[in-house]
Order: C-alpha cells, then structure tokens, then sequence
C-alpha cells in the first residue's frame, strides 16, 4: 500500500476512534515507556525557580492519542498572585533521546479560562532532537508578565506527524497536571474521558522569583527534594504555611524555636510553597515532594 495513503488512512480511523470514544466519553490514551531514560538531576532545571506539577521523573514515558492535540498545565490565580510582578521567561521540555521523538512542537502561554485557556499572551515553534536524552531548556521569545489575578496555562501542541509526543508520568492527583485539549472536542481533564491517566511531564521558568524566595536567607530547608520530612532551621521561627500548586493551605502551625520537621510523608508528589515567618520577618520557598 501507498505510504501516503497507509498514512491516511490511519488518520481517518484514528479520527473516527477518538470520536467514538469521545461519545462514550472515554479517548484511548497511548503510553510508550521510556524504560532506557533517566533524568539527570544537575540537568534538571534549578530548583527554586522553576515550576512543575510533577516531582517524581523516575518513570517516564510518551503519550499519544493517534491525532493532533494539545495539552499542558493551568496555575491558578491563588497560586500565581505570590509571584505578582515577576514572569515566565523560559520553559524546558524532555527530549527522550531516540530519532522517533524528533520533531516540532508549538507552546502556547494563555492568560484566564476556568476550564479551558482564554487569552494566548505567546506562542512559538521548538524542535525536539532526538538526541539529548534529558530536559532541555528554551528561552520565551515573548515573556508572560504575572499580574498575580489570573490563571496562566503553559500548553503544548503537536500535529499529530510522530505517535507518541507528550512526555508524561503517572498521575499525580492534581487535575491541573493533566489539561487536554483536542480541536472539535475543546478541552477537559484527561481522568474524566479516559481509564489511563497521566501527569504531563513540563517544567515553566519564573524570573525575579528570587528576590521573593530569598526574602530572609538565614532560613534553611532540607532535604530538597525530599520523600518524607523537611527540615526548616532559622533563628526566631514564628509560624509555617504549606500551600500546595493549587494555592490551598495544606498545613499551618505556629512554632517557637530554632528548629522544626514538617512531616511531607503523606503529601501527593509535586511542588509545595512553603512560607515560614522568623523574627526576622518571612521566607517563601519551594519544596519538592518525590
């Protein structure tokens, strides 16, 4: 058979397959585990600033649904109003290492939406290789100011041209880790359309964060990452905040000392704010929870 029209014809059934399964309300999900590639942890993008849904990359693996589509993550507004002022300058994205994954890919940076990006603030073409193996950084050609009142969606696009094109994870329990969206279907929370569910595997550069995360440097938090506690040492602590990506507190206590453990043993995987008030006045830093 004519490779062109092999090709369309798997288009055509893919098609014709995401559409039935859209009407029973479930989209079939492809996974290729990429049981060869190991994420470096000195090339992972520093810690501190930049921003992930995912923190455990042990298992990764490549996500395709047989057409085009988009998908990504949404910050919240309650979770971005801490970095108002700063922006998102950079992003980075996993290149698996093998020609099969070689291609294009579109990001796209939207402003507001509830349940689906509203307003695009940016958008640009980047080519994966095939040859690095790890993450890759990419800086914005137009940064995304956050005015701190508005949900930002980091999303990606990819024509449908290579099978598998989305790096993902196991899910990680946070709905705004695995936004899909497909054109005629607009977009949805990957668990309520399909019985495989993932976690997008993306990472956001937010510049001038530092000047917020290193508000009181003599607070010090470690192990970061961490599996199971943190512990957080400063002179004249006061009081502990733990908010999690979607900007919900998740623990608060005062303390009194030099030194305190935040037991993170029963959080979900991901990023966590924590903001800590010493005699010295406050601290906001970031904690990965593996």
């Amino acid at each position: 058979m004519n490779k062109n029209v092999f090709f369309f014809l798997m288009c055509t059934f893919a098609m014709i397959g995401v559409a039935q399964a859209q009407h029973r309300g479930e989209i079939q999900l492809k996974a290729n585990e990429l049981s060869n590639v190991m994420i470096s942890q000195d090339r992972l993008p520093a810690e501190g600033s930049w921003f992930s849904y995912v923190g455990d990359y042990s298992s990764p693996q490549i996500i395709g649904i047989g057409m085009p589509f988009n998908w990504g993550y949404m910050f919240p507004a309650e979770l971005m109003s801490e970095y108002k002022g700063c922006s998102f300058t950079q992003f980075a994205f996993l290149d698996a290492g093998e020609e099969q994954f070689a291609t294009t890919y579109t990001v796209n940076i939207y402003v507001g939406g509830e349940t689906a990006p509203e307003t695009l603030v940016s958008t640009q073409q980047f080519e994966i290789t095939g040859t690095v193996g790890d993450v890759v950084p990419f800086r914005l050609d137009t940064p995304v100011e956050i005015d701190g009142t508005q949900n930002i969606w980091l999303t990606f696009y990819h024509d449908g041209s290579i099978q598998y094109p989305a790096p993902a994870v196991a899910d990680v329990g946070n709905p705004n880790s695995r936004w899909l969206g497909i054109d005629g279907y607009g977009w949805m929370d990957v668990a309520s359309v399909s019985s495989e569910v993932y976690s997008w595997l993306a990472w956001v550069y937010v510049d001038g964060y530092d000047w917020i995360n290193e508000s009181n440097e003599s607070v010090a938090m470690y192990p970061n990452p961490t599996t199971n506690h943190v512990n957080i040492a400063a002179p004249g602590l006061h009081h502990i905040t733990v908010m999690n990506a979607l900007g919900q507190v998740v623990y608060e206590s005062n303390v009194d000392g030099n030194m305190t453990i935040l037991d993170m043993s029963s959080y979900q995987a991901g990023v966590y704010m924590v903001r800590v008030t010493t005699e010295n006045g406050e601290s906001v830093k970031l904690v990965s929870k593996q």
